[in-house]
């Protein structure tokens, strides 16, 4: 995850219908869309939400030497470190991506990840022994944990929430406006969205699905409501190393990031976190297997763009915007 700075400013566009608040988290850029309401001042909520997204990276980037999420991994094989309510609460959502993906997700990949950052900067592929080692120690079902410590069994091991945690803060975000009375609101976090009530028009809200071949309309334009929805590819980001292209997501069973080629999913569910992972799985497992992963989960669907041809599950097709349903 990327680091909010403490005294980041944001933008704030207000428009006839509503107001567009901007800023820069993650690594990506982060929107967030509000009609106007006499429940809420636009001012106050957007202040709330960088707010919150700031304590949220100040806690669990791992990029941050003074973070709780590093001070476990300096802890990793010595001691417990105790944790908080919200701890547990993201601890619980790394076991549910653990699980969900059926270990294609794996919260405790920092010494892969750690492995594959050195090989991208060197433009040389690290040794066969080296990644086995690292493997070795990535492993979610290693970490012991309870409501109030938890603790890395073995020097070396470490946590990373980067699989994950963008799709969590915006279903965190989603709870949080709705706690202050907004009902009607669109979140972006660089393509991890989440979608509640109806859009300034009163319609529901409208969002494209880009062609892995990233040129022309959106493949899809969706409609959605009350439902979260990520997108995950490997053709947008990716790496050479020695004679070899390789896209960004690294998948820990194996050891190895997944081989660059243009495929795309994208998943609609009831939360922005469920969709992130069942698109993510959905790189790594394949076209077939990913869709029965989506398939199987229930008010779930989506679909898989491959340069042949798009597949998806069998109710995708009831979000999809047609100009002539208006």
């Amino acid at each position: 995850m990327g680091i909010l700075e403490k005294n980041r400013t944001y933008s704030l566009l207000k428009e006839k219908q509503g107001a567009k608040l901007c800023f820069q988290a993650f690594g990506t850029t982060c929107n967030l869309v509000l009609p106007y309401s006499k429940n809420f001042t636009i001012e106050f909520i957007s202040e709330e939400v960088v707010s919150w997204v700031n304590q949220f990276q100040q806690r669990y980037s791992r990029y941050l030497e003074n973070s709780w999420v590093s001070e476990v991994n300096r802890a990793a094989g010595k001691e417990v470190v105790s944790l908080t309510k919200e701890d547990y609460e993201i601890l619980q959502a790394a076991t549910f991506a653990f699980f969900l993906s059926k270990h294609a997700i794996d919260p405790s990949c920092l010494p892969l990840t750690r492995i594959w950052q050195n090989a991208t900067a060197s433009k040389m592929l690290p040794e066969e022994k080296k990644v086995l080692q690292a493997r070795e120690l990535v492993n979610w079902d290693y970490v012991e944990y309870t409501t109030d410590e938890i603790f890395l069994p073995k020097i070396g091991m470490g946590l990373d929430f980067g699989g994950f945690g963008k799709e969590l803060a915006v279903d965190k975000i989603a709870g949080l406006l709705r706690s202050h009375g907004v009902e009607n609101f669109l979140i972006n976090f660089g393509g991890d969205i989440f979608a509640s009530g109806q859009a300034g028009d009163g319609e529901d809200w409208r969002i494209g699905i880009e062609s892995p071949n990233q040129e022309g309309p959106p493949a899809y334009v969706i409609k959605l409501k009350n439902h979260g929805l990520a997108s995950s590819g490997n053709y947008r980001k990716f790496f050479d190393v020695g004679d070899k292209r390789y896209g960004h997501t690294l998948d820990p069973r194996t050891g190895y990031p997944t081989i660059h080629s243009h495929i795309s999913a994208s998943v609609v569910s009831p939360s922005c976190l469920k969709s992130g992972i069942l698109s993510t799985s959905c790189i790594l497992e394949g076209k077939e297997k990913g869709l029965q992963m989506v398939e199987a989960e229930w008010g779930t669907e989506g679909c898989i763009q491959t340069p042949d041809f798009p597949t998806s599950s069998s109710r995708f097709y009831d979000y999809i915007f047609h100009e002539d349903s208006t």
